[in-house]
């Protein structure tokens, strides 16, 4: 039924309106109605409970509520939450009502009691006297001005003291909760403000030491981190993760990576290794070494001189070498790298001299090896066997030549790991050998699963179970220098994984340091699932265009296929059409290394097509017409030219259709035509406002999985805002106060809210919205408003009323000199 708008305020102000036609009108768009119904004793419950957290005062005032009241001895408890919040926050929030809510056990509503002004003394007792009661809404009663009274002067001293300290324990990391009024844990929001703001370069300057592990792998990710911040992550204990993105980083200086290709991990030295940022002559180097340490058939000489290599992978790998002498190993025995001793451990031609040496040696690794070593004397096994570690004592358990007397010490010790080696030990006796095989041998199997290794192989492969133990001969065959790939390609569908590795890193090393390799069997190796062995093959001087569309087509887990681009752009060998083809690349970096290459293709031909337009479009001669007919050119490289154009932004303000073609460009689909306009130097306001506009960050709902989306939103984001930040704060502030939000507050955050506050007029709109929730800011936050300049005498009129009384002596200042 439609009402004209008098007869609507009529019947929601008459007490015999139907409840039916009352419920229609809550929706009204007509604020007096809908404030009218909130009073209206006719109105049905569920309609006033909708209504009541837009009018409290009316809800409050309702003459039906001393009735249900009585029907309802529980009926505080019905009602819903934000209701409850804002009738208490309300400056008429009945005596009772604060009476009530100052007794329960809920956090919110003790601490927007203490937060209102006219709390009195006797409910403010209440709530100090409640179980539930924290340090903080504790500190908030001490400095409630119906318990502290107002402070005519020593506020301001007062509050920059408190700020101070608050900073500085947050710094320490020895904060006291109640002076933060918010959580003592940190959570994802908290981490990036951390990113965000570091990005923005607002706030304290970011410590890396003290910083969270998602902030240093996202400083790692990022593509534009400066070469230094890089350097220090790796001076300070950082998870492996961490380390694997400063390996792919490109800004990461090549001293990092020659440290990184050294690390004792293999997927961290593999990904320093990958890295286009890498010289390809220090890949060459290492893989020349590598060469020579796996080489069966290397004398013992050129073996003494790599005992110097600068890779310590090599260094140990040079301890395996079966053509070393005794005093080789013996020498090698007293090396402060642990990799070595383990190598000198392992060795067959170790005497008992350096084994028993080693048995004392303090990393479990070594004594693990020398536990497994034939040449191990009794003595030795014996001292083993009593070894603290049980991976040591499951080992002397493995050793074939173990006396029978220490395995059956051993078996007594009944742990599961070293009853397994019992059960695969010949030396153990048979027939507790055999017991042990029906509990243990069947516990653990080995498959092979080739769709894990080669390309070739279907999704569905059922595996091939490993029933015999990986030999020796299998192992020295995967990993001599002289095997040739075809025998390694075999042997890579039969072994185990540690032996799998060893061939796949012995192909990788033969591409690598063999030019000769043809561009046929090249192919057969991109068989493999493996982004290193892709990276070698990206890199021969026989790649072909066959060659290059696999490697450029095929999809790896880890996200390194541009990586993989970039490394076959280096490539001297590589073809124009490729070349030209990656002009058009997704990848940002990989265009713009095809456009350099292409640029020095035909640096003496400039009349190719592509470079016609994309000399227009950089040109600051070329006229305006021209640049807005290349800015819809399908290639990105252009449009972004056409963004970074000074002439295009010079005409924003005078030519309606530059404007048009601007604003085009900064929405258009691909990002790094977004970020181009971005970064151009002379981007209008109105422009970098809409680039602001593209990506918001939604207070509450941020989790650890979103965090990773749009990432090149969040890029545009910032380099936007920092602009604006420079040229127009008063704006930037607009972009800036979503981070103030209320919910938003962790400890880690809580620096980046107070230079915000500090230093950017927030616009009045923004607390206008917000007039009734104003107390969910901390009474430290509401005094740095109060003492803004920028702050609008609306919201400082308001906080002159404020129940604490630093900031209400902060306002009634702010408003004399506003007078």
């Amino acid at each position: 039924m439609q009402l004209s708008h008098q007869l609507a305020i009529a019947a929601a102000n008459n007490i015999d309106t139907t409840p039916e036609l009352l419920t229609e009108l809550a929706t009204h768009q007509d604020i007096k109605i809908r404030q009218a119904i909130a009073g209206n004793p006719n109105t049905p419950i569920d309609v006033l409970f909708q209504l009541a957290e837009e009018f409290p005062i009316e809800f409050i005032k309702n003459p039906i509520l001393p009735l249900l009241q009585l029907e309802n001895t529980n009926f505080y408890t019905t009602i819903p939450y934000r209701v409850v919040l804002n009738i208490l926050a309300s400056e008429d929030a009945p005596e009772e009502w604060l009476i009530a809510f100052a007794t329960t056990g809920y956090y919110d509503y003790l601490l927007v009691i203490v937060q209102n002004p006219q709390t009195s003394k006797q409910v403010l007792q209440l709530v100090a006297e409640n179980q539930y009661c924290s340090d903080y809404i504790r500190r908030l009663i001490e400095m409630h001005v119906n318990i502290a009274q107002e402070m005519p002067s020593g506020w301001q001293e007062y509050a920059d003291h408190k700020l101070q300290d608050i900073l500085d324990s947050i710094a320490s990391r020895f904060y006291n909760t109640g002076e933060l009024g918010c959580n003592s844990y940190n959570n994802v929001k908290g981490e990036y403000y951390q990113f965000t703001f570091w990005l923005l370069g607002i706030g304290p300057k970011l410590q890396l030491a003290k910083a969270s592990e998602y902030v240093r792998e996202a400083i790692a990710k990022f593509s534009d981190t400066p070469p230094e911040y890089l350097r220090e992550l790796l001076s300070l204990k950082i998870k492996i993760t961490t380390i694997i993105e400063v390996a792919k980083n490109k800004n990461t200086p090549v001293e990092c990576l020659i440290e990184l290709v050294n690390h004792n991990s293999r997927v961290v030295r593999e990904a320093a290794m990958r890295n286009p940022s890498l010289p390809r002559s220090i890949v060459n180097n290492f893989f020349q070494e590598r060469c020579l340490v796996t080489n069966p058939h290397t004398v013992v000489e050129k073996l003494r001189e790599l005992c110097t290599s600068r890779w310590s992978f090599i260094r140990a790998r040079v301890a395996k070498h079966p053509n070393l002498e005794l005093s080789d190993l013996e020498k090698l025995a007293r090396s402060p790298e642990w990799r070595i001793r383990v190598a000198v451990a392992s060795h067959p031609r170790a005497d008992m001299h350096i084994l028993k040496h080693l048995t004392q040696d303090k990393s479990i690794l070594v004594r693990r090896a020398v536990a497994l070593n034939s040449q191990t004397p009794q003595a030795s096994l014996e001292k083993l066997s009593r070894d603290r570690h049980v991976y040591v004592r499951a080992n002397v358990a493995k050793n074939p030549h173990t006396p029978s007397e220490i395995l059956l010490l051993l078996y007594q010790e009944q742990d599961r790991r070293i009853l397994q080696n019992l059960a695969l030990n010949p030396a153990t006796p048979q027939e507790l050998r055999a017991q042990l095989q029906l509990q243990h041998i069947q516990s653990k199997s080995n498959y092979i699963y080739l769709w894990l290794r080669l390309f070739s192989a279907p999704y569905n492969y059922p595996g091939i179970e490993i029933k015999e133990l990986p030999s020796q001969e299998q192992y020295d065959i995967a990993a001599s220098a002289i095997t040739p790939i075809p025998q390694l390609l075999e042997l890579i569908k039969i072994v185990p994984d540690d032996i799998y590795w060893e061939a796949v890193h012995n192909i990788w090393q033969q591409v690598v340091c063999n030019p000769d390799v043809s561009a046929e069997l090249l192919l057969q190796i991109l068989d493999i699932r493996s982004v290193d062995i892709y990276a070698a093959v990206a890199s021969h001087p026989h790649i072909s265009d066959e060659i290059c569309y696999k490697i450029a087509n095929t999809k790896f887990r880890d996200l390194s296929g541009y990586r993989l681009r970039l490394l076959m752009l280096q490539n001297p060998n590589i073809s124009l059409d490729f070349i030209e083809k990656s002009l058009f690349d997704i990848t940002s970096e990989v265009r713009q290394t095809a456009l350099i290459k292409y640029q020095e293709k035909f640096a003496h031909n400039h009349h190719q097509s592509f470079f016609l337009a994309y000399n227009a479009a950089i040109s600051e001669q070329t006229p305006i017409e021209t640049l807005i007919e290349l800015a819809k050119h399908k290639s990105v490289l252009i449009r972004e030219a056409v963004a970074q154009n000074s002439r295009l932004v010079a005409a924003y303000s005078d030519f309606v259709k530059a404007r048009n073609c601007l604003k085009r460009l900064a929405q258009d689909k691909n990002q790094s035509v977004r970020l181009a306009v971005a970064n151009n130097i002379n981007t209008p306001i109105p422009i970098l406002e809409i680039l602001a506009k593209n990506y918001q960050y939604t207070p509450g709902i941020y989790t650890r999985y979103q965090r990773h989306h749009n990432r090149k939103e969040h890029k545009i984001f910032v380099v936007a805002v920092k602009k604006l930040i420079q040229i127009a704060p008063e704006i930037a502030s607009k972009y800036l106060v979503q981070y103030i939000e209320p919910n938003c507050r962790t400890i880690d955050s809580i620096p980046f809210r107070l230079a915000i506050l500090q230093n950017f007029p927030v616009p009045s709109e923004y607390f206008l919205q917000r007039l009734k929730t104003l107390y969910l800011f901390t009474w430290y936050e509401r005094y740095l408003i109060a003492q803004n300049p920028q702050t609008s005498t609306e919201i400082v009129q308001i906080l002159v009323k404020d129940s604490n009384r630093v900031v209400r002596a902060a306002a009634k200042a702010r408003l004399n000199e506003k007078s």
